[in-house]
């Protein structure tokens, strides 16, 4: 562990000093004790060393860790572990996740990376979905993903957004190399003049960096999140209509979506990690969506 963290240490000082800077100090031996006695198991050896280097960072403005989560100090990790625990009782462990997930990172929107108590692997709690995800082989091992990350170049870092590291995706370098002309617009808004072209079908793909967006299946541009500067609820035909505003002289200047939209968990996932959301104002807001107000929920 001291050698993986040691690589991560030296990227970060360089790259994303920030975070360095919101990792709290060493959990105490008795603390990650009373935690192995509260969950009934002992912590895989890789993590448990990783909790002797850093309990987790700062809930003070925390620049994130790595792809879009933010690590947990044990008195957090331990009130997520009760709340799946209640989660389990309530819908089952098919519906939730398995016994032996301990949660020690979380995106702010519900969902968890947990590490596997018996395998040591770390996996991905997803909230709103009924499949969760697999992360890597060990907790050591995804450090080792972030530290390849940072080690070449292939990431992005905002400290205001509270993200952390995002690694890059391959796929939009994908769809550049096949239609180079469609490079200038994947950087920004896109055009939406369409007008004669009634007939065509919008559609949108919601990821770590904006929202990528579709005319008839084929990618037309994507909107940075940096770039969505409000968002409101209305109604259109008695559905929640969520509009999100962007910059004067954009061209489209508002992105309109309907609560209809096959992804919608995408969207609503996508929302929950613009800086500063405020979930509950958006629950309320989308169930007063029948009547004529416009809701600003946020921005």
């Amino acid at each position: 562990m001291k050698t993986i963290w040691s690589k991560v240490e030296h990227e970060l000082s360089t790259k994303a000093k920030a975070i360095l800077e919101s990792m709290n100090p060493p959990a105490g031996e008795g603390a990650i004790e009373a935690l192995e006695e509260h969950v009934g198991q002992e912590l895989p050896t890789d993590f448990r060393d990783f909790l002797q280097i850093h309990n987790g960072q700062s809930q003070e403005s925390n620049p994130g860790f790595f792809d879009m989560f933010s690590l947990m100090p044990l008195d957090l990790l331990q009130e997520s572990w009760d709340e799946l625990e209640a989660l389990r009782e309530d819908v089952g462990e098919d519906a939730a996740c398995p016994g032996d997930w301990l949660p020690f990172a979380e995106d702010g929107t519900g969902d968890l990376l947990c590490v596997e108590l018996e395998s040591g692997a770390v996996s991905k709690f997803i909230s709103d979905d009924d499949e969760n995800e697999d992360v890597a082989d060990s907790f050591e091992g995804w450090l080792a993903d972030m530290h390849a990350a940072l080690k070449n170049g292939e990431f992005t870092f905002d400290p205001a957004s509270g993200f952390g590291i995002e690694p890059k995706s391959s796929e939009p370098d994908e769809e550049e190399e096949d239609d180079g002309a469609d490079v200038e617009d994947d950087e920004g808004v896109i055009d939406g003049d369409d007008e004669g072209d009634a007939e065509s079908t919008l559609s949108y793909k919601f990821n770590a960096k904006g929202i990528d967006v579709f005319e008839d299946g084929e990618k037309m541009g994507s909107v940075p999140r940096a770039d969505i500067v409000r968002v409101r609820v209305s109604s259109y035909a008695g559905e929640p209509l969520i509009s999100l505003s962007l910059p004067d002289g954009s061209d489209p200047e508002e992105i309109e979506l309907s609560t209809n939209i096959d992804n919608v968990a995408d969207l609503y996932n996508f929302l929950g990690k613009l800086k500063g959301w405020d979930e509950e104002a958006f629950k309320e807001a989308l169930s007063n969506a029948g009547s004529d107000d416009e809701i600003v929920v946020w921005g």
